[in-house]
């Protein structure tokens, strides 16, 4: 492999042959967090076509980023890490996560590529919907939202069919050929597990080995499943509070109360002033049952945050909407920097045109309603549909060394895709975290499991007792915490 070779003004130049465009990193701090979160890395821009079948073209700069291993002589595969959204950049996942991947990093650098359209690789901005949290959203309506989007579709800068999976992945590998990587092992999150599935499809003889962490199938399109996913995992954790002792001694009829303040909501927001949570000015804020359903929605997503619910639910049950409010302004922040314009660009290309006949009448019993997936149809009729490789939607069959990491309570990428997922490679470990909700890469066990993983490429020689040890996040009793 092709090591770093120091140049003047402390860059780095990487060459792997004289046919392949060199990539000049220097010295860059990556942040999250609003600048809170910093890592110390090597960054550079490479320039390519933005149809990549049309060389000549118009080109595009994509923001790159390694982050050195800590051993002298590491070993020749990265590992590169995939961020989700669709719209999240790579960097920014990857400093807010750093310490998960302290033990890869011992031994191998990590490489970053923010996705075209994403991050500092000529994003997809939308200014009218970028800058929107979660208390604008359920201010407007729906025909406020699409009106919105398609306003965002006119005034982008660059052609947004040439902003998917099928062209990011062949990004990707011009990439690794312009570091002069032989292989990459790679970790996607979520819809970050749709990119490296594709590339071990287009690339595979460049995939030394694959995690797949929050399972999106190749075959599944995202939209009309969520709503109902995420009803599942409010009512099993309904079913948690009942069957806990102290929870339900705390909360009795969670379920019946949280119904009660949905309808509350809907029939009559509420107007509350109160001490930002962050920052401590006063702000005023309009609760609704969007506002309710978009927390509620953020909060399933990991068993910590899921067990906020029901201290939410029964202080909004008495009246009292402060917290709800501050957990909307906490959320909106967390949501920050992600791309409108490529989740657009991806979801009406790879998804919605592949819905079939929708059930709305089911999604309007769940607590999300039908809002969301009626607004992207309507954006997506508009929206250009963009580069689709052939086969995009065929499952990805292989015997390279995967990993897949689903939480049992996950809502949006259930368990029931990486068994889809599983069954089509030939060596794989497909591991279920009990209680667990959208991304296992938190726990301490699983961090472990995964750098063993990486270091040996061989799934079937993991030792997984510490999965059977994975239990749930402890339900909250009171705003102080859970029951001792």
């Amino acid at each position: 492999m092709l090591r770093f070779f120091p140049v003047l003004g402390g860059a780095i130049a990487l060459f792997a042959c004289a046919c392949i465009p060199a990539l000049e990193l220097v010295p860059c701090d990556l942040t999250a967090g609003k600048g809170r979160l910093e890592v110390d890395a090597q960054c550079g821009m490479l320039a390519v076509p933005l149809d990549p079948d049309d060389p000549s073209g118009v080109s595009i700069e994509l923001f790159v980023a390694v982050v050195e291993a800590l051993a002298e002589d590491p070993a020749p595969d990265p590992l590169t890490v995939i961020a989700g959204g669709p719209g999240d950049a790579a960097t920014r996942f990857f400093a807010m996560a750093q310490n998960a991947f302290a033990r890869i990093l011992r031994y191998r650098d990590i490489v970053l590529v923010d996705q075209r359209g994403s991050g500092q690789s000529v994003p997809l901005r939308c200014a009218n919907l970028d800058a929107m949290g979660i208390l604008d959203d359920a201010s407007v309506d729906a025909d406020t939202l699409v009106e919105l989007a398609l306003d965002c579709l006119a005034n982008l800068a660059f052609d947004p069919r040439f902003f998917t999976t099928s062209v990011a992945v062949r990004d990707l590998e011009r990439i690794r050929a312009a570091l002069g990587y032989p292989q990459l092992n790679l970790y996607g999150i979520s819809y970050g597990t749709r990119v490296a599935q594709h590339y071990l499809r287009r690339f595979p003889n460049r995939t030394r080995s694959v995690v797949l962490d929050g399972v999106v199938p190749a075959t599944a399109s995202l939209g009309p499943d969520i709503a109902l996913d995420s009803q599942a995992a409010l009512d099993a954790l309904f079913a948690r509070c009942r069957n806990d002792a102290a929870c339900q001694a705390a909360f009795p009829n969670l379920r019946v109360r949280f119904q009660s303040v949905r309808d509350r909501l809907q029939k009559e927001p509420v107007e509350i002033a109160f001490g930002h949570p962050r920052t401590g000015e006063p702000v005023t804020t309009t609760i609704n049952h969007f506002v309710l359903a978009a927390v509620v929605r953020l909060l399933v997503y990991s068993p910590p945050s899921s067990g906020l619910l029901p201290v939410l639910v029964e202080a909004a049950y008495e009246g009292d909407y402060e917290a709800l409010a501050a957990q909307a302004h906490i959320l909106s922040e967390n949501l920050e920097g992600l791309a409108a314009g490529l989740n657009y660009a991806i979801l009406c290309t790879e998804d919605q045109p592949f819905w079939g006949e929708l059930d709305l009448d089911a999604q309007r019993r769940t607590y999300l309603g039908s809002t969301f997936v009626e607004v992207l149809g309507r954006v997506c009729e508009a929206w250009p549909r963009g580069v689709l490789d052939a086969d995009f939607k065929q499952p990805v069959a292989s015997d390279a060394p995967v990993l897949l990491l689903s939480g049992e309570l996950d809502p949006i990428t259930p368990p029931r895709y990486a068994s889809l997922v599983a069954a089509h490679f030939a060596n794989a470990v497909n591991i279920v975290g009990r209680g667990q909700g959208h991304g296992m890469l938190t726990l301490g066990c699983v961090q472990r499991l995964m750098a063993s993983f990486v270091e040996s490429a061989a799934p079937q020689s993991l030792d997984l007792a510490c999965v059977e040890r994975i239990r749930p996040f402890p339900l909250f009793v009171s705003p102080m915490g859970p029951a001792p």
